[in-house]
């Protein structure tokens, strides 16, 4: 049985094969998406770059610069990577996920509405889909459609935040059946 080769291995030999092939997307993506991985992602984005620039339908390019982007805080930066990836296999569940997180840590209630109920359309089982998809109907006000989703995703074993724990509890007791929203108010629930 041969040694496990180590990370610094890996890399030379991937940074070998973009060195031999450097006009193939694949090899640039393996580099990339290693490299991510290894945590090294101003590398990693350059090597998704270039293997978008030689084949912009390279998905695993696009996706993995998407997460590099969401990890920088860059969300429209996210969203625009996830969306490329939707444009060339439109049932990429993780792009659609991915695009929704970015409108989620923008505030974009709607639009997070659109991507997780795609997400759940595409995967009906996804823990982290329902999860997300309660989140952002409770955001725009649709409480039983929230409660529905959230009971999925726990039943399908997701740790749901605490805080969100919390408001789920108030809804199935009875103590919240509508939400204002309120771009002025921190408490946005009517009890």
């Amino acid at each position: 049985m041969a040694p496990e080769k180590t990370k610094a291995e890996i890399i030379e030999n991937l940074r070998k094969e973009t060195s031999d092939n450097p006009d193939s997307a694949m090899a640039h993506l393996k580099l990339g998406t290693f490299l991510f991985k290894a945590g090294e992602s101003k590398a990693a984005e350059a090597e998704l770059r270039r293997a978008i620039e030689l084949d912009p339908t390279t998905i695993g390019a696009w996706v993995n610069l998407g997460g590099i982007l969401l990890g920088r805080f860059d969300f429209d930066g996210c969203i625009e990577a996830n969306q490329k990836a939707t444009e060339c296999q439109p049932s990429l569940t993780i792009a659609h996920y991915n695009q929704g997180l970015g409108h989620l840590y923008k505030g974009e209630a709607e639009n997070m509405v659109a991507c997780f109920e795609k997400v759940v359309e595409l995967d009906p089982d996804s823990p982290g889909g329902n999860y997300h998809l309660a989140i952002s109907l409770y955001a725009i006000g649709d409480i039983q459609q929230s409660l529905a989703h959230y009971k999925k995703a726990m039943a399908l074993g997701f740790t749901a935040q605490p805080e969100f724990i919390r408001e789920m509890e108030k809804v199935q007791s009875g103590k919240i059946t509508t939400i204002e929203i309120k771009p002025d108010s921190k408490d946005n629930s009517k009890q």
